[in-house]
């Protein structure tokens, strides 16, 4: 694809007196790589930077916290002066690749009091629960006196990001963190001056704004991030009433505006918000009717969907925050014409979903599925080997598919078995459910990657201890992935009992009623795959609680999906007998119940397949075992390992 068919998305752009080098902008994503105490790490200097080299327009911070008092653990903060030699280092190596950087200031409602954390916002109400909120809990209502000591933090964030080279400034009045709750009549209930009418309940952005204007000078880009609307928020902000509050901070000296939008939920962006491209792109074109200040559109857009909203006129600027996640290249790659190697974002929602509360203890900083070096971006550098050796990998899964890419980039043989036709591995079959598309693109650029990285492919190859000693190789990966698991039950041998694998493949066909024994993410998205087809689906889950191996956003989306097409759950429920009436089991009440099922379909977990590494051992200077072939879980840790594997050898 040429150039010129992403002409709009590389024009210059302005926003004040600020120039960028084309319309692709980072928007803040909270990476939580900062230090414990909120300064710039060097983890934070490598992440932007990286951005900033692969040819984005402009980069906009993550959430930085105005005051120490309100920073919360490992989130940036310009609450000291001591910390701007930090954002100064930030800026500087950004600077040096031709992007243009912004910080975002953010109160999150959490500040520090007497020693405690106390939640904070407009009105003693319950917050809807967020990636920093505390979700139940009635925040303090904030003094006129408090709210002008925030004012005040605001602006001296804004004076020491100026300090620190920043060519601007957003301020964060989205997704329900503290000014968006001064918006939003769900959570402000003031009766004084901060509340009641649109323009009491913008009074607060109004003063950040002409407070940090008073702070930066009139030349200092300086800009909002606003909801376009909520969603499913009782008495929740409207088009209409964002509009209103644009045109008011317009007027108080705002220079763009960066319109993305809020759900109910336990995240500021929910499902289907979070996952369909182009969602929020109506709302940016609403607040672009009655503004001449440049729009900043988001949510999950890609460049071509980027560049028809530049053509149509419905913003100014394209923000692409997880696909650059997933390809820090991504602008150059595009304005290169080389979209084939673009590192596509596959959706699933990890990079968020990690930030959340309840993500495992020190994993809750960035991370991306199908990019091991975001966050890791000095340790991960991919660097020639001291000595070339023969490398086999064995399997040709995402892992197997990653560990090859990496070792041959550092210069090493390799060559690749797969004993199937095609590459993939069970992303092929991971690709199948509803929601899951975004996954075929990226099997496309890995395999596509096998060739470009010099990678012998093998398919429709076998391979075994013997003809792998035979080619004498200095380093062996096993990625020979998994197996499924077969309960032990009564009937488990009859004709009509097939794996998820076996349908989502295609190897079997499912009747008219079908029974799913296991209800985690595999049973739930092969029930849905099949109700989505007019199947009558049950879905038997041992557990309280179906998907329970799902992060919420995902998960959601998964349920809403079963009830959607009328899935029929039974969980506490032990599965007694499959017979030719059906799947006999034991309710949690209690009350043993037959299921009629045409159709019995098995989901209960895998189990390794790693037979070949065993045959092997001693047999190879160097074996690995990678994914599923050491032990079954994800996506993300088969990618990791691999990657890890490939800058081993």
């Amino acid at each position: 694809m040429s150039k010129t068919q992403f002409k709009k998305l590389f024009e210059p752009a302005h926003i004040g007196k600020m120039k960028l080098k084309n319309r692709i902008v980072l928007p803040p994503m909270a990476t939580m790589l900062a230090n414990e105490d909120g300064s710039v790490s060097q983890r934070t200097i490598d992440y932007y930077e990286a951005r900033a080299k692969g040819g984005a327009g402009l980069i906009i911070v993550e959430i930085t916290a105005p005051s120490l008092q309100c920073t919360e653990l490992h989130q940036l903060s310009l609450g000291d002066d001591s910390y701007l030699p930090g954002w100064k280092e930030l800026v500087k190596a950004v600077h040096q690749h031709g992007a243009k950087i912004a910080v975002q200031l953010q109160h999150s409602t959490m500040e520090k009091r007497d020693g405690r954390i106390v939640q904070v916002g407009p009105s003693a109400v319950i917050v809807p629960a967020r990636i920093m909120g505390m979700p139940g809990n009635p925040s303090h209502e904030l003094t006129v006196t408090e709210i002008d000591q925030i004012v005040g933090w605001f602006a001296a964030a804004a004076g020491r990001a100026k300090k620190a080279g920043f060519d601007g400034v957003e301020i964060h009045g989205a997704h329900q963190y503290l000014v968006a709750a001064f918006l939003s009549s769900a959570t402000n209930q003031r009766q004084d001056k901060y509340g009641g009418s649109v323009e009491n309940k913008a009074r607060i952005l109004i003063e950040i704004l002409q407070a940090c204007r008073k702070e930066v000078g009139s030349g200092f880009p300086l800009w909002i991030r606003l909801n376009g609307r909520e969603w499913g928020v009782d008495n929740g902000v409207t088009i209409e009433e964002t509009k209103q509050v644009v045109q008011l901070a317009v007027q108080a000296g705002a220079q763009a505006v960066h319109v993305s939008g809020y759900g109910a939920g336990s995240f500021s962006t929910t499902a289907p918000l979070a996952d369909t491209p182009g969602i929020l792109v109506p709302l940016a074109a609403e607040v672009k009717k009655i503004t001449s200040v440049p729009i900043i559109t988001v949510g999950r857009m890609d460049p071509e969907l980027g560049e028809q909203v530049l053509e149509e006129g419905k913003a100014d600027l394209i923000a692409m925050g997880r696909r650059m996640l997933a390809d820090p290249d991504l602008p150059d790659k595009v304005d290169e014409g080389q979209l084939d190697d673009i590192n596509a974002c596959i959706g699933c929602m990890e990079c968020i979903e990690r930030r959340a509360p309840g993500a495992p203890l020190g994993e809750q900083s960035t991370t991306c599925t199908i990019n091991p070096v975001a966050g890791n971006e000095r340790e991960y550098q991919i660097k020639p080997a001291e000595k070339k050796k023969k490398v086999i990998v064995i399997g040709g899964g995402p892992g197997g598919m990653v560990a090859a890419r990496v070792a041959a980039l550092r210069g090493h043989n390799v060559i690749l078995f797969e004993k199937s036709s095609k590459l993939g591995g069970q992303l092929n079959v991971a690709a199948l459910p509803p929601h899951k598309e975004d996954i075929i693109p990226w099997i496309n650029y890995l395999a596509g990657q096998m060739t470009k990285t010099g990678v012998e492919v093998r398919l429709n190859t076998e391979a075994t201890a013997a003809n792998i000693v035979e080619i004498k190789p200095d380093a062996v990966v096993i990625a020979t992935g998994s197996i499924a698991s077969m309960p032990d039950v009564r009937g488990i041998d009859r004709p009509f009992v097939v794996t998820a694998g076996d349908v989502l493949h295609g190897k079997k066909e499912a009747g008219q009623r079908v029974v799913v024994i296991g209800g985690g993410m595999v049973g739930c998205e092969t029930g849905l795959y099949l109700a989505a087809k007019g199947k009558q689906v049950a879905i038997v889950e041992m557990l309280k609680r179906a998907a329970h191996d799902m992060y919420p956003m995902v998960r959601r989306r998964l349920m809403d999906g079963l009830r959607a097409n009328k899935v029929i759950l039974f969980t506490s429920a032990c599965c007694e007998e499959i017979s030719a009436g059906g799947v006999t089991v034991t309710t949690g009440e209690g009350k043993r119940e037959t299921i009629p099922a045409d159709t019995v379909v098995i989901a209960v977990g895998y189990q390794s397949d790693n037979s070949l590494f065993k045959q092997l051992q001693g047999k190879a200077p160097l074996i690995y075992c990678i994914g599923d072939a050491f032990s079954p879980r994800r996506i993300l840790e088969a990618v990791h390992e691999g990657y890890r594997t490939g800058l081993q050898i």
